[in-house]
């Protein structure tokens, strides 16, 4: 059995780290001394299921993991990653559940690219409010090389994942996959927060829809200039799945808003209008998107 640490502990962390429980496959939490004394006193509970993992901080894990499962939110992902100083060696496969493009990145300026799988979590529906955590679909992991070969590293990612029940995908074409998500997230996560709706707002709504699609154009040109072939018919598959969305689900920056959390909109529309500077590609749509998510943000009380 491998070594496996979880940094991070959020609904999609604690979702995965639940299902490694249940499985009976043996993992370590890693967190500072404060949140490991709140964990081990309210535990989580994860569809009405009690789940008291194992957790150590820094400076109690004496040794190197075998895999790394990064699920904080994007915001905290550079103060985060400082924990895994010593714990990461030569062999130590990470893998980053964050959405957006740029967090495999962040890592590997810390810890360098060489066994650095990209991936992202599709499907799942995970909402966290305190220590409890509920889905109905768990969602699955979607995982790969950048450059789309199998590896060892993508074997043992597979026999992990097979032991410990997961579901998953290996990818052959993971960036673009990872772009797909990108473009959804941009479209459905910013606008349900501006419009304050959930999704049934896009199942009823024409001039929501329209909103959502002009984000994620702009998402297209970005990628089809940086080598990623993205398509109009990208939104449409997009689409295919949000309509069969349950009205009355949220996305979860929706509920950072209800919450008044910080979202992760720098991630979303922050970053991408940052490439549209670079490549000179106007964004305009994610611009105005951006900046009422971040009046939004500078209301709360």
């Amino acid at each position: 059995m491998k070594k496996v640490l979880f940094l991070g502990l959020g609904a999609i962390g604690a979702t995965f780290a639940s299902q490694f429980v249940d499985a009976g496959y043996d993992f370590t939490v890693i967190c500072d001394k404060k949140r490991k004394e709140r964990y081990i006193k309210d535990g989580f509970i994860v569809n009405k299921k009690r789940y008291d993992f194992k957790y150590v901080t820094k400076e109690e894990y004496k040794d190197i993991a075998d895999l790394v499962i990064i699920s904080v939110k994007y915001n905290d992902l550079r103060d985060a990653i400082e924990q895994l100083d010593g714990i990461i060696g030569k062999n130590t496969i990470i893998l980053s559940l964050l959405n957006g493009i740029d967090s495999e990145d962040i890592i590997a300026n810390k810890f360098g690219y060489d066994n650095l799988l990209y991936s992202f979590v599709a499907n799942g529906d995970s909402t966290k409010s305190g220590n409890v955590v509920n889905h109905s679909n768990k969602g699955k992991i979607v995982f790969g090389e950048k450059d789309g070969r199998s590896t060892k590293n993508t074997d043992i990612l597979v026999t992990i994942f097979n032991q410990a029940q997961i579901a998953y995908d290996l990818s052959h074409n993971i960036l673009r996959d990872m772009w797909w998500k990108y473009m959804l997230n941009i479209g459905l996560n910013q606008t349900t927060a501006v419009l304050k709706a959930p999704y049934e707002v896009y199942q009823k709504s024409d001039y929501a829809r329209d909103l959502a699609k002009d984000a994620m154009k702009e998402v297209i040109k970005i990628a089809n200039v940086m080598g990623v072939d993205l398509g109009e018919q990208d939104i449409e598959k997009a689409f295919d799945m949000i309509m069969k969305l349950a009205p009355t689900g949220k996305t979860s920056m929706l509920q950072d808003v209800e919450s008044k959390r910080i979202t992760e909109v720098d991630m979303l529309s922050g970053r991408l209008c940052e490439l549209g500077r670079k490549y000179n590609i106007p964004t305009p749509v994610n611009k105005m998107l951006f900046n009422m998510i971040k009046t939004i943000e500078g209301m709360y009380e």
